[in-house]
């Protein structure tokens, strides 16, 4: 069974994020991944990721609720010296020009929206469907089923990382960068960083207007080694040397300078006795490497066999909807005029009138 679950994860500031859509429109985008290979042979791997521009959102005043993915995702590898236990996708959002050349997307201030780690431990359901772990192996990903979804800007905009409370040593720049170990805040190691920023950049003001932004997405794709719970009687009989605590990045040492070395020691961590314990070839204190590597230096890596990184945009298009207004109904004309004559009466002579048949003497 997958150890990834959407029932306990949450973003930085206690926020859920997968919502309905809301009351003033919604704008969203099939962000469909494609094929992705990685080898062992390092500087070899192939992608085709692309998204599609979503249908133009029309609303009332032009606002926008929520801009949000729901991607696929479909991994091999083959041929790796490590045997691959995990899948780690990270996906960050930013904004910018339409057209844009490969350096000036590159160069976009990316924000983090989302990062999880699907393990390769023979799932085959609905949302997963890979081969166990192994040196050769596929991972497909269907996470974003029924109403889960990446969100990647809303109403409320990025959560306040300044202020959030967090716990085991982590800190706003460990838990943007990548480097934390541990969870930060309500178990929220993996999961749902929260929006990249508000909609405001999507909305128009003006009735009968239109406007077009670009959102710009980067994937980063990492594969890492199995942990202890990989080994159990009804899992794999993985060799000692091949399960490592916190799952580091496979093939980390460069193999010869064929690829990128990332066991510097920063980028690892000392293990406890306790830990220890649970991994027969490691002691206290020893050293496990490429548990920490920071996001930006996995991007700056991509001719790593275990890492890769690519770019994909789509369009969102926001018509405000001209302001009328009508009435209709019956008026309901008439007119009339009273023609009755009047009679005298006997009040109304003053008694001084002159009746018939009668004369004044």
């Amino acid at each position: 069974m997958s150890n990834f679950t959407f029932d306990n994860i949450n973003d930085a500031d206690r926020r859920s994020v997968l919502k309905m859509l809301g009351a003033g429109g919604a704008a969203a985008a099939g962000g469909g991944f494609g094929l992705t290979a990685l080898t062992g042979s390092g500087a070899a791997a192939t992608t085709d990721i692309s998204a599609s521009n979503p249908e133009a959102l029309t609303s009332d005043d032009g606002s926008v609720d929520e801009v949000f993915v729901k991607p696929s995702l479909s991994v091999s590898w083959d041929g790796f010296d490590d045997v691959v236990g995990k899948v780690r996708i990270l996906v960050e959002a930013a904004t910018g020009d339409a057209d844009l050349k490969t350096s000036e997307v590159e160069s976009l201030d990316y924000t983090p929206v989302f990062r999880a780690t699907g393990y390769a431990n023979g799932t085959d359901n609905d949302s997963e469907e890979e081969t166990g772990p192994g040196t050769n192996g596929q991972y497909q990903i269907n996470w974003f089923e029924g109403d889960k979804r990446i969100t990647l800007f809303d109403s409320e905009g990025a959560p306040d990382y300044e202020s959030a409370g967090y716990n085991c040593g982590a800190t706003m720049e460990s838990y943007l960068s990548g480097t934390l170990m541990g969870d930060p805040i309500d178990d929220a190691q993996n999961g749902f960083y929260g929006a990249a920023g508000t909609t405001d950049a999507f909305e128009e003001a003006t009735d009968q207007e239109a406007t077009d932004t670009t959102v710009y997405l980067r994937y980063t794709i990492s594969l890492h080694r199995p942990d202890i719970s990989f080994v159990t009687e009804d899992n794999y009989a993985l060799d000692a040397e091949d399960v490592r605590p916190f799952s580091p990045l496979a093939m980390a040492d460069g193999d010869g300078g064929q690829y990128p070395d990332l066991t510097a020691e920063e980028y690892g961590t000392t293990v406890t006795s306790d830990v220890a314990g649970d991994y027969d070839a490691l002691s206290a204190g020893d050293l496990v490497h490429a548990t920490a590597v920071p996001y930006g230096v996995m991007q700056d890596s991509t001719d790593h066999p275990a890492l890769m990184t690519s770019y994909a945009n789509f369009t969102v298009t926001v018509d405000n909807e001209q302001a009328s207004a009508n009435a209709s109904g019956d008026t309901g004309a008439g007119a009339e005029v009273d023609e009755d004559v009047g009679t005298l009466t006997d009040g109304d002579a003053g008694g001084n009138e002159t009746a018939g048949n009668e004369t004044d003497e």
